[in-house]
């Protein structure tokens, strides 16, 4: 027991005794921090997580969003397509009844020349003069 004792001084007990409480004071000081950072990481990275899976669903609505937009113009540009169509059909078909119109006033105005030649003058030459009026009229409203 000597020797234990001889190994051991007083001075050697004290330098021990600091170290410990020195230690034990800066694990009593530091240990909130090293905690935080052990359950804050976890903390933090499932947060992240949960913060990028919400990111994640937004970005599906809004291309879930984006998609259900491009039918809906799709759909548009074939109803204004079809459309567009039927406006050029519409203005073909006026065109040739335009036309068929001034084929057949030329036509009148022929039959009551013929009629205003063989002898009929009555009816006939004012309904010449109201339609070589009229065409008068409209030809110069073409021009």
């Amino acid at each position: 027991m000597d020797k234990i004792t001889d190994l051991v001084s007083g001075e050697a007990v004290l330098q021990w005794l600091i170290i410990f409480l020195l230690l034990a004071y800066f694990v009593y000081k530091e240990y909130p921090e090293f905690k935080n950072r052990m359950t804050g990481g976890t903390k933090k990275e499932l947060e992240e997580e949960s913060r990028e899976k919400r990111m994640e669903e937004r970005l599906a609505r809004a291309e879930w969003r984006i998609a259900d937009i491009e039918e809906k113009l799709k759909k548009d540009y074939i109803s204004l397509e079809e459309l567009l169509r039927a406006e050029q059909e519409d203005k073909r078909i006026l065109q040739a009844s335009l036309e068929e119109r001034e084929i057949t006033m030329r036509a009148l105005l022929a039959i009551i020349d013929g009629l205003h030649e063989m002898g009929a003058n009555g009816p006939t030459t004012a309904a010449h003069e109201e339609l070589t009026t009229y065409l008068s009229k409209q030809a110069h409203k073409a021009n």
